[in-house]
């Protein structure tokens, strides 16, 4: 018999790529429901047999996001509900959060590599993120941790970052700080009477080279 549950995960679990985390799990148990944001932390509604949720339950506690650090954790049974599959859903309803600050994150092993990469659509690009790196506390306006309560809002993703931003398989996978070149924040060098300097990106990273 299929049961649905109510899972209550809080700590530092915003903004570092733990509602995708749910998500995938969820599908490789086979259960329905959805995860969100809340001013808990973590909020997941889940539905199915009651030995997959417990395995689910467990893995997400014992094996979370390299980046989150839980603090509590809670599973309580609740009215069955039918879910036709599993989502991740925006939910904000204005309560009082009591969250941890997310700090900002060095740039990760991967990206690190994708902007050494001269075949890589992100080649020098510096504000390339991820789920596992990149500015959480610096860019937020406020919690939930979405991208339109972040700086980034006014910065529309462009066809290729949003195919990424919707891929389960990918790293950047409902990645909020997701950007690129295409899309992305620009850097530029003016003069002192504000005149754009045409300079190749490379002019700005010559000196730092040797850190990517």
């Amino acid at each position: 018999m299929r049961k649905t549950y109510r899972i209550i995960i809080s700590g530092r679990v915003q903004g570092v790529g733990f509602r995708p985390f749910v998500y995938v799990s969820a599908k490789a148990f086979g259960l329905d429901g959805y995860v969100t944001n809340n001013e808990e932390g973590v909020l997941i509604m889940v539905s199915g047999y009651k030995k997959n949720i417990l395995s689910f339950y467990d893995k997400l506690v014992k094996e979370p996001p390299p980046l989150a650090m839980i603090k509590n954790h809670k599973i309580i049974e609740m009215e069955k509900v039918l879910f036709n599959e599993f989502e991740i859903v925006k939910i904000n309803n204005g309560d009082k959060l009591n969250l941890a600050l997310t700090p900002d994150f060095g740039l990760c092993a991967a990206c690190r590599e994708e902007i050494a990469d001269t075949n890589n659509r992100r080649y020098l690009y510096p504000f390339t993120t991820c789920v596992n790196c990149g500015p959480r506390w610096a860019i937020t306006k406020t919690f939930p941790f979405e991208r339109n309560n972040t700086s980034l809002n006014e910065f529309e993703m462009c066809d290729t970052c949003q195919k990424e931003y919707e891929d389960p398989s990918n790293r950047r996978f409902h990645s909020q700080t997701n950007t690129c070149n295409s899309c992305g924040i620009q850097l530029v060098l003016e003069t002192s009477a504000g005149e754009i300097l045409e300079i190749e990106r490379k002019y700005f990273f010559e000196k730092i080279s040797d850190l990517l």
